[in-house]
């Protein structure tokens, strides 16, 4: 229980590179009263920053805030399929979410209720006046100060509702054990009410971005944040507005039924505003119209990361970020590159070790799914595909002799080199590739070669292995993938009449041949089963396969205000608006010409046979600007056209605002694969539930919404059909049950079972 005593932390764990307003000191001794100090207050409110790093920094993070959408997977098969066994008030999600709320571990108090904690001690100490130096000499900068303080928490505050529903708020902050656990949660209306209040007045009082010196201060809160944030959560309360009534557990008096199996949605009732849509687009339209805020003009900008170039990281359509450093990162620092990533390491096709210039290893947390995917409609249009997800890798060794600090990879040997260690063409495949695709085949590194049976494969320059994520109806067939000059790894195969689903490589006989009696996905999903994440790759990382990530992410986008703005003006009926919004986010991710699409997109990737013969050609460069084939109009959420039918929405969604919705929800989604943010945004928009139980099919119980496959293992795979046990209040996570019972009454007394059952989510 001591996670949750919300002792006062000194905030001293230290931060470098360039966000110097993040720069500690330690100090020998310290008492309460340090923080009255201008130095140890401005320490404590640096310290409530981390806020936004505690998802961050270990499993928790990953598992909480992606494995509950409908486009992404865990690794795990039991958490994936939400089996009963995971899903429970004393299982891994229980723990991984309670864990984020506060965990006592290597002498820190870590998580959102500490840092609550710090917060109020903050907050207090400057209403009450009893703050020295610069805090009691200019009411300004106390302000100023103080909004931070008040946008940290609410950020907290938020974070904890989106997990729980409603919470128990701490009004005061505490140095030592309570009288009592006596934890009263308090209602989401007022949760928004108290964050939303604090926004507006952390709104008036921060620094505009042009005012900070983004030298020393960049990261900290800014007047274009507030905004942002406020715009979120004024949207989010109109969308949750419906869910007031007993029907859905909210009782007349604000509190929940938690027996009710409807209170899931009831918990989404935030209250009930007429003005919010309205609140919405005015805060949106203060970042969006600001001036200094830009959509980046290549995607690829945001997440590009080079050896020692962190420009990414002060782009401008960065609103928010969650600053990293090269070192000193508190518990673990950043370590999402190890979540998300997928498996590219095998001597059989030449990347016999990690790169500094690629992913590091990969843990248990999961991939993207089918859904996540497919959601790139047009992947020849829509770079975000190319540019989110790894598709394709070239043979490549690890540059440098230090397996701490970052070298630029070196080439693979020569494919005829004695070193050379990639699988060998057999006579099938050489002949296949001699006859069907080399007199086609210009890439620089392959030199026109002829394709001899027993050499090897793939050499210096040459491409190692490739996703092409396609569908049952397009599958490539066996002998097109093995006569490519590297490895095929495809979502569906066909062999005559056999279609077989992520069937997974067998090297032998320093060959490779399919296995058609396997399966790499779904419940049995293999380290290369699909494309990995791109996105927080870092070759700056502590070691060349460490987790030790030195990058920021970002929280706010601009790309996500346009969208919130977009949502907003469409639930007013105002969809001429909402397009242009739309649009704004969709032509950016548009290829342009000139530009380069990735030898798969281009060549095996279904859709490249509309590409022209040059951009087919090596070096695939873009001829035709993609943009109009990225611009939408209403007709995406008609429910009858072509553009519509096309972005699948679950069947529950039969009108016209609430296929809107799921359009913006796909587009999200597509932007911010990846990004916690899309979590977010599903989870309040009420539509989490019918999406998992649509479009993720580990989750859903649903029957024939997916492709049969022949490739079977005693009889399971890919079978057409949902595998899961998703539950509609899986949308809200569990409280631990060691926190239940400890929870007492006012007087300290515990809880008897009939109030822990009232008090915990229904459903566990």
């Amino acid at each position: 229980m001591k996670k949750y005593i919300l002792l006062s932390i000194i905030a001293m764990g230290g931060f470098s590179c360039t966000d110097n307003f993040l720069e500690e000191k330690m100090v020998a001794t310290i008492t309460q009263d340090y923080f009255n100090t201008e130095i140890g207050l401005e320490q404590l409110i640096t310290g409530t920053y981390d806020a936004f790093r505690v998802s961050k920094q270990y499993y928790q993070g990953p598992v909480t805030f992606l494995c509950g959408t409908d486009n992404f997977n865990s690794r795990i098969a039991n958490q994936a399929l939400f089996s009963a066994s995971e899903w429970n008030s004393g299982g891994t999600i229980a723990d991984r979410a309670n864990n984020l709320c506060g965990e006592y571990t290597s002498n820190s108090l870590l998580g959102y209720y500490p840092i609550i904690n710090n917060c109020n001690r903050a907050i207090q100490t400057i209403r009450n006046n009893e703050a020295l130096g610069k805090f009691a000499e200019d009411q300004a900068y106390a302000d100023r100060r103080l909004s931070e303080t008040l946008f940290n928490r609410a950020y907290a505050l938020y974070i904890l509702n989106t997990m729980y529903g409603d919470v128990y708020v701490p009004e005061s902050y505490t140095t030592e054990l309570p009288g009592n656990y006596n934890y009263i949660r308090q209602t989401s209306e007022n949760i928004y009410k108290l964050i939303i209040g604090d926004l507006r007045f952390a709104y008036e009082n921060l620094p505009d971005v042009n005012e900070l010196n983004l030298a020393n201060d960049y990261g900290r809160a800014t007047k274009g944040a507030a905004a942002h944030f406020l715009a979120k959560l004024y949207l989010q309360r109109a969308q949750g507005a419906k869910y007031g009534s007993t029907e859905y557990g909210r009782q007349t008096d604000g509190s929940i039924d938690n027996t009710n199996e409807k209170s899931y949605l009831g918990m989404l009732y935030k209250g009930n505003a007429g003005s919010d849509l309205d609140s919405c687009i005015f805060f949106a339209s203060r970042v969006i119209n600001h001036g200094y805020y830009q959509l980046e003009s290549n995607y690829a900008k945001l997440f590009s990361h080079p050896l020692n170039d962190y420009s990414n990281e002060t782009s401008r359509e960065i609103i928010q970020p969650c600053l990293y450093a090269t070192s000193e990162n508190g518990r673990y620092g950043n370590r999402i590159l190890v979540y998300i990533g997928a498996g590219y390491t095998n001597a059989a096709w030449g990347i016999p070790d990690f790169v500094w210039e690629g992913p590091t290893k990969v843990d248990l947390t999961g991939l993207t799914n089918d859904f996540g995917y497919d959601l790139y409609v047009n992947k020849h249009a829509d770079s975000r595909y190319q540019k989110s997800f790894h598709l394709e890798f070239k043979t490549a060794l690890r540059g440098g002799s230090s397996t701490t600090s970052g070298s630029p990879n070196e080439d693979y040997y020569a494919y005829n080199s004695s070193s050379n260690a990639t699988v060998v063409w057999t006579k099938e495949m050489a002949d296949y590739f001699n006859e069907h695709i080399r007199p086609a085949y210009t890439r620089e590194s392959w030199g026109g070669r002829q394709a001899v049976e027993g050499e090897h494969k793939m050499g210096r320059g040459d491409l190692a292995f490739v996703h092409v994520e396609n569908t049952k109806e397009t599958a490539i067939d066996v002998r097109e993938a093995l006569g490519q000059p590297f490895v095929v790894m495809a979502r569906w195969l066909k062999d005559g009449d056999k279609y077989y689903y992520r069937a997974p490589i067998e090297t032998t006989n320093a060959t490779y041949s399919y296995k058609s009696n396997e399966y790499v996905g779904l419940d049995k999903t293999g380290s290369t089963a699909s494309p990995g994440s791109l996105k927080y790759d870092d070759p700056n990382r502590a070691s060349f396969n460490g987790s030790g990530g030195t990058r920021d992410i970002p929280v706010f986008r601009l790309a996500e205000t346009y969208l919130l703005r977009a949502e907003a003006y469409g639930r007013k009926g105002d969809y001429s608006s909402a397009v242009q919004d739309i649009n704004a986010v969709r032509m950016r991710a548009a290829f342009k010409s000139g530009e380069t699409r990735a030898e798969v997109l281009a060549r095996l990737q279904p859709g490249h046979e509309k590409l022209t013969d040059t951009e087919q050609q090596w070096p695939y460069t873009v001829e035709s600007d993609m943009t109009t084939e990225m611009t939408i109009d209403a007709s995406y959420w008609d429910g009858t056209s072509e553009s519509s039918n096309a972005e699948n929405y679950p069947a529950t969604a039969t009108q016209t605002e609430d296929r809107f919705v799921n359009f913006i929800l796909n587009e999200i989604a597509r932007e911010m694969n990846n990004e916690m943010i899309y979590y977010e945004n599903l989870h309040h928009s009420g539509w989490q539930a019918d999406r998992i139980m649509y479009h993720n099919q580990m989750a859903s119980s649903l029957k024939g919404l997916w492709d049969v496959a022949d490739n079977l293992t005693s009889g399971q795979g890919q079978l057409g059909d949902g595998k899961g046990f998703y539950q509609p209040y899986y949308t809200l996570k569990p409280f631990a049950q060691s926190v239940i019972d400890l929870l007492t009454d006012e007087n300290g007394k515990p809880l008897d079972e009939t109030a822990k059952k009232a008090y915990q989510n229904y459903g566990y």
